[in-house]
């Protein structure tokens, strides 16, 4: 079977909700989660589920190629163009990272939501800088 394997940045209101949606399918491999907060709900949840856990981001972004998709929700702005200069220095071309207004139609449609979830990063659009 593929499995799609998924890195988490971002583990409070929104990336909690979207690791709930991931951890339902075999088809999902979750590489880790980070969040500076370490008892942010997708933080626990991930350590209940022995799923690798750091506060410090860029530790994920160390796994490199292994992640198929990198799910960005930590709404840091700075933190985006760091992701993507570090995969542009390391010539990471396979690594999709994914942007939060994604997860949040992810997560509605899975939990069949007759509204968008709204956003707790209003300032974060687009591919930044």
């Amino acid at each position: 079977m593929e499995r799609v394997r998924v890195a988490l940045v971002g583990a409070g209101r929104t990336g909690t909700a979207f690791l709930r949606e991931m951890l339902k399918y075999d088809y999902v491999e979750v590489l880790g989660v980070s969040d500076l907060e370490e008892n942010a709900p997708g933080m626990v949840l991930a350590r209940e589920r022995n799923i690798e856990t750091t506060p410090d981001p860029m530790e994920l972004l160390g796994l490199g190629e292994r992640i198929d998709i990198l799910v960005d929700l930590s709404g840091d702005l700075e933190f985006k163009r760091r992701i993507k200069e570090y995969f542009e220095r390391i010539d990471n071309t396979h690594t999709i990272i994914m942007h939060e207004l994604i997860a949040r139609l992810c997560i509605s449609l899975a939990t069949r939501q007759n509204h968008l979830l709204p956003t707790v990063h209003p300032e974060d659009t687009g591919i930044g800088y």
